[in-house]
């Protein structure tokens, strides 16, 4: 089974510095993969609700300082040379689709084949609006802008007819390292994102799910990608969840992975038995020094014995 963790991107202890730390930790505790969130803009919530907080309200250190992720995960490509670096998850449907190709190759090139591309379509109307693009129509850009970009990795002339965008001949060069391209992650675990998982992508990549969620929603993935002419047999999950150490088993409202080493311990083994085959953690609070603090006692006291 493998395992990520998602960099401190956004906050106060979003820096250089932290991005350094983790770095170093990640490679000396062979993590096999480093994840960057995303979001461009903070604005005033009229429409959406943030769903990782009681109140619906981004956190507001996020709003001072939320770093980029090819600008974070190109900086890691020279700083490192074996954890993987990924998107988790780059919302597609509010960027440029070429533009979003182009710096996933030039991800995978300048780390040597190592970037991951998780793709969502998000929740913050008011991002969409103030950037242009359409909030109620965001499944379908990112399902074209998938298409998009699968197409133009390929390195030969490209023709495309779609509902957003329209080109004949377009080349993109340079080409990812992984061929036929990095590894796409497909994020959510709706009805829409099952449909784009099974469409789309080499890894299923659900968000604060429990065990059971996924053995519940494995069965109509599987028919999905039976549908579209995929083998289904062992396609790989890589939930994502929060990574907590604490005193006592989680209670209620907790993710599973959140209590003592032998609880995460636990935790972990369902999610493998449900069919998970790799997980990524977000890390609560987002400091540098409980990173590398949870990415060492993570190493040494649940994976060593996993």
């Amino acid at each position: 089974m493998k395992f990520g963790m998602s960099i401190i991107v956004r906050g106060d202890e979003a820096t250089p510095q932290t991005f350094d730390r983790m770095a170093e930790k990640a490679e000396a505790t062979e993590l096999d993969c480093l994840w960057s969130s995303d979001h461009l803009l903070m604005l005033p919530m009229v429409h959406s609700k943030y769903p990782g907080t009681a109140d619906g309200e981004l956190p507001e250190p996020w709003k001072r300082t939320y770093y980029q992720p090819f600008s974070v995960l190109n900086y890691l490509a020279g700083r490192t040379t074996k954890v993987r670096l990924g998107t988790s998850v780059l919302v597609l449907p509010m960027r440029n689709p070429m533009e979003a190709a182009a710096q996933v190759a030039e991800l995978d090139q300048v780390s040597g084949g190592r970037a991951n591309f998780g793709v969502g379509v998000g929740w913050y109307q008011e991002e969409y609006d103030a950037l242009g693009y359409p909030f109620r129509k965001r499944g379908r850009r990112c399902n074209e802008g998938l298409e998009i970009a699968t197409r133009l990795w390929s390195g030969e002339p490209t023709d495309f007819d779609g509902e957003f965008y329209q080109f004949k001949g377009a080349r993109l060069g340079p080409r990812p390292v992984q061929r036929p391209h990095p590894p796409i992650y497909v994020g959510g675990h709706t009805p829409a994102a099952l449909k784009r998982t099974a469409r789309f992508a080499d890894v299923w990549h659900p968000f604060k799910v429990l065990p059971e969620d996924v053995v519940n929603l494995r069965p109509e993935l599987e028919r999905l990608l039976a549908d579209e002419g995929r083998n289904a047999k062992d396609f790989p999950i890589a939930p994502k969840v929060s990574l907590i150490f604490q005193d006592g088993p989680a209670s209620d409202g907790q993710p599973p992975t959140q209590g003592r080493p032998q609880d995460i311990i636990d935790a972990i083994r369902r999610f493998q038995d449900a069919g998970a085959t790799e997980m990524c953690f977000d890390i609560a609070p987002e400091t540098a020094d409980n990173a590398v603090e949870t990415m060492d006692r993570f190493a040494n006291e649940v994976r060593a014995k996993l």
